[in-house]
């Protein structure tokens, strides 16, 4: 069994950039537009009436009101009345949908009352079906602070507090999950410590979700290029004993050509020995021959020779065996960097296909991702881009950097916060004063020209932000 969302919100103001999000005026990246038809307006607005906004106020002045309503009180209290998602799509699977929203309506009129229901609207277009209503809370009755004697007792008066006392509040949800009882959703746990974030919250988090990601991607790939230097560093040793092997057995070889060659002389001096005689051949051969008969008879220098020969053998084998041992070693430690370098390309390409789906599902998250990469190249400090990420206005008072003047700008006192972009108010861009930061320093250069007493025409600024 699945359990029954409900959640309620005040708010304050006319209501207008809600009242877009419900009505679908401005459409929003996480609606599917081939859906948009099927969400459908339960409430009939009075005559000369246009929409949630011009509805709530409506009800505001027709309540009969006789106290002043002042800009920080609450005006329309949202509500948002759903299920866990699987059990959504499976009482539209039963065709119980419509059933559904009678019951929901229902408890509303009956709960909140039947005139201060102003707007409810299913949408059908989002990942999981769910009602956005909207109450006036008009109550009657005398107020908590009024003096006994007062003869407002029943008076009408705009109270949000009234209504949503924490008694009030749990009495809610007890009501409307034995209202969906029969559609197989309950209440949620009471006394639970999960809370309801709003889309600011909900997008922050994802966004530092994202970051985190990035943090550990660029980890991985510090530690995969350090592995595959070391893995240059391994090949450039086993180069240079591959250099120094060669050496070593050019070496070799010259002393195993001197080898041959007084060999050579022997074998000729044994030769001419048999054919003419010894005596006839020391004759003729002189120094040579004797050499070579003393190399016969065990002289010195014909000793000294082979010896030499024997330990340039062992030298060449000590050599070759050295060279296989390295290779090995070096074999292996290469085979084990590429395997690490691999399995770091693998987490790499994991997490990277994980922000990938993040920026794609949450476009936003990209303007986030510019946002934070823009603050901190123009000079603000981290304590700073934290609290412009967490939807915060900062006072800023030192040099911020101009990317497009290539210099740095001195302020004093200046606002800055994120913004919706004026040009495009599904996206959000990074607020200087009350102009977009690329207009902001651009004027700031304006001004730097003009003291100097130089005027250059300046692209026209855009229109500024509306808070």
């Amino acid at each position: 069994m699945g359990y029954a969302v409900l959640h309620l919100d005040k708010a304050k103001g006319n209501e207008a950039r809600t009242s877009s999000h419900i009505e679908r005026t401005v459409e929003p990246k996480n609606a599917d537009k081939n859906r948009t038809h099927l969400n459908r307006e339960f409430i009939e607005f009075p005559e000369g009436v246009k929409g949630r906004t011009q509805a709530i106020q409506h009800r505001i002045k027709t309540a009969g009101i006789k106290r002043k309503v002042t800009g920080d009180q609450v005006r329309v209290i949202r509500i948002n009345l759903s299920g866990s998602p699987e059990d959504m799509k499976r009482i539209e699977k039963e065709g119980r949908l419509n059933h559904w929203c009678n019951d929901s309506l229902e408890w509303l009129k009956e709960t909140f009352g039947d005139k201060n229901v102003v707007s409810a609207v299913l949408h059908m277009d989002e990942k999981t079906p769910h009602i956005h209503a909207s109450v006036v809370p008009i109550v009657t009755g005398q107020r908590r602070k009024a003096k006994e004697n007062s003869k407002k007792k029943n008076a009408p008066r705009l109270c949000a507090d009234d209504v949503m006392t924490r008694s009030k509040m749990v009495e809610y949800q007890d009501s409307y999950a034995e209202k969906m009882q029969k559609y197989g959703l309950e209440r949620g746990i009471r006394g639970s410590e999960a809370r309801h974030v709003t889309t600011g919250e909900y997008y922050r988090n994802i966004f530092e979700h994202a970051e985190t990601i990035k943090e550990e991607v660029s980890l991985l790939q510090q530690q995969k290029t350090e592995e595959e230097q070391a893995v240059k560093e391994l090949q450039h040793k086993e180069r240079q004993e591959q250099q120094r092997l060669a050496a070593l057995q050019m070496e070799a070889d010259k002393k195993q050509k001197e080898v041959e060659e007084k060999q050579r002389l022997v074998q000729k001096a044994k030769n001419e020995i048999s054919v003419l005689g010894v005596e006839s051949s020391l004759k003729k051969t002189a120094k040579n021959v004797s050499e070579g008969i003393g190399a016969l008879m065990g002289n010195p220098k014909a000793k000294k020779l082979q010896e030499e020969v024997n330990i340039l053998k062992q030298e060449i084998e000590t050599l070759q065996t050295e060279k296989e041992t390295i290779g090995k070693e070096s074999q292996k430690s290469i085979i084990q960097k590429d395997r690490l370098i691999f399995e770091k390309d693998s987490i790499i390409n994991t997490q990277q296909t994980k922000l990938d789906k993040l920026f794609d599902g949450i476009p936003i998250l990209k303007d986030y991702d510019f946002i934070i990469r823009l603050c901190e190249h123009i000079g603000l400090a981290f304590d700073s881009i934290k609290q412009i990420l967490k939807g915060k206005e900062i006072s800023y008072t030192g040099k911020l950097y101009s990317p497009e003047h290539k210099q740095s700008f001195e302020t004093t006192g200046t606002k800055i916060r994120i913004a919706k972009d004026p040009d495009n108010s599904n996206k959000l861009c990074l607020a200087i004063g009350e102009l977009n930061y690329a207009d902001w320093f651009r004027e700031q250069k304006k001004k730097l020209f003009e003291n100097m007493g130089i005027n250059i025409p300046q692209p026209k600024n855009r229109q500024g932000f509306s808070r």
